[in-house]
């Protein structure tokens, strides 16, 4: 039996433009976001809010780490400063943990051509009316609380919000990741082969979220 004092991470109360999550159940593990440990943590207090400009650095550091482990995102043109500010985004949230930044996600328009086309066709819905969680990452030290499940569902509500069909792509590699999306209700479209310049290739699986309710 649980502790009376544990509660599902997908509680939360709304303060403002912060949400206040309290973490909790770690079922499932995921190697970018590390949700999920045998046994059980304590309750920890998370913030969610909107990235600021100011958040930049402290990101970077967290995604840094994130990559050593890893190896996320496997391949990287620019810095890692660049691939977070994307102008592609619509919004950007951070995890907030005693004033500390524990993880990140994003929302954008865009992911590769291949990636959109398989989502268009499974979905009958043009790119335009898709939105693409990504740069989705907990810092090493602070995973099985949760809060890659929470960052993922403030994204995912976002999308809805905009009346955009949220979807996403991981690596077939990252099978721990793999079952986080799915333990959370996402789907299977199917897996995209990327191709780089270097000759390297490496499998996709693209993943459908819930449908807007506007679609």
């Amino acid at each position: 039996m649980r502790p009376s004092n544990w509660i599902s991470a997908e509680s939360r109360r709304l303060r403002g433009s912060v949400i206040e999550d309290v973490a909790i159940d770690p079922r499932v593990p995921s190697a970018a976001t590390g949700e999920g440990r045998s046994g059980l943590c304590e309750c920890v207090a998370v913030q969610i809010r909107l990235r600021a400009e100011a958040d930049l650095d402290s990101c970077v550091r967290v995604a840094e780490a994130v990559r050593g482990i890893d190896r996320y995102p496997a391949y990287l043109t620019g810095s890692l400063h660049d691939f977070l500010a994307s102008e592609d985004a619509l919004a950007a949230w951070v995890a907030e943990r005693d004033g500390e930044i524990v993880g990140h996600v994003a929302l954008h328009r865009r992911s590769s051509d291949a990636v959109l086309a398989l989502a268009s066709e499974c979905l009958g819905q043009p790119s335009d009316r898709l939105a693409v969680v990504a740069r989705l990452f907990v810092a090493p030290a602070e995973r099985g609380k949760g809060f890659g499940r929470s960052l993922l569902n403030v994204a995912t509500q976002d999308a809805l919000a905009r009346g955009l069909w949220p979807i996403l792509d991981t690596l077939a590699a990252h099978a721990a990741s793999v079952r986080l999306y799915e333990n959370c209700g996402w789907l299977r479209a199917g897996v995209v082969t990327t191709k780089l310049r270097d000759g390297v290739e490496f499998e996709e699986i693209v993943f459908l979220g819930p449908r807007p309710s506007t679609t």
